[in-house]
Order: structure tokens, then sequence, then C-alpha cells
């Protein structure tokens, strides 16, 4: 891996590979970080896109990526409730749920932790595939 100076780092990826493969706790906090570091960067970049055309699904995204920023909990501002008011964050019509339909919406007085309370890493990563099938059309 390079370092900022030109320098690298080199691991082992086989061996932490292979801890992965052994380690169920690991690979649970693996997803956590994955699904986080997910939430966070499709934020900004949807941010770039004035969440092109504030979908509920992608208006989930804006809150749970600032949630997520900001200690892991929601609190939702004024300005974000006014946003909601108008342009609301659910994954009602989403292209992907759980086997069971399970449906997420963000009120806006919705408190406490944003993940893994509120959505699991697989929500997550039903959430990333409906915005990818939404972006796609």
């Amino acid at each position: 891996m390079p370092r900022k100076d030109g320098s690298f780092h080199v691991l082992d990826l086989r061996h932490y590979l292979d801890l992965f493969r052994e380690d169920d706790g690991l690979q649970a906090d693996i997803l956590k970080g994955w699904a986080t570091g997910a939430l966070l960067l499709l934020g900004d970049e949807l941010e770039r896109y004035n969440y092109f055309d504030r979908a509920p699904i992608l208006e989930m995204v804006y809150h749970l990526r600032n949630g997520i920023a900001h200690g892991n909990q929601f609190t939702i501002k004024p300005a974000g409730r006014t946003r909601l008011a108008t342009h609301p964050a659910h994954n009602r019509d989403a292209a992907v749920k759980s086997p069971r339909g399970v449906t997420f919406a963000i009120e806006p007085r919705a408190s406490g932790p944003v993940l893994f309370d509120y959505m699991g890493p697989a929500d997550v990563i039903d959430l990333l595939q409906s915005i990818e099938i939404h972006l796609s059309k």
C-alpha cells in the first residue's frame, strides 16, 4: 500500500484473510466497518450530484450518513425536518428488501443509534443494491 511520502507498507493479505475466514466476530466487525464506510462515501458522492431526483432511498442515505458522521446518532435538526417534509426518506419502494419485507422510514423525530440498532449491515447492503438499481434506470 502506498504512503503519502511515496514509500510502501506491505501486508500479508493471506494471513488476514485466513483470520477473517476463521473468526465470526472479526467478520461481523469488518462488515460493520464496511457498511459504515460505504454509507459515508456514498452520501458524499450523492451530495456532489444534489442527490439526483431525491428519491426516498437516496434521501435515506442523506440522513443515515449524517447520523453516522455525527457519533452514529440520529440528531435531526430543523433543516433536516424541513427536508423530510419535502423529501421523505424510506425504502418502501426499494427494489431490494429483506425476505420478510422489512421497511425503514426516517421520521423527523428520529433519535438513537443509526448503525447497528436502526439498520443492520445486511439492510445497508439491501439499500445499496436498491440505489444501484434506481440510479441505473
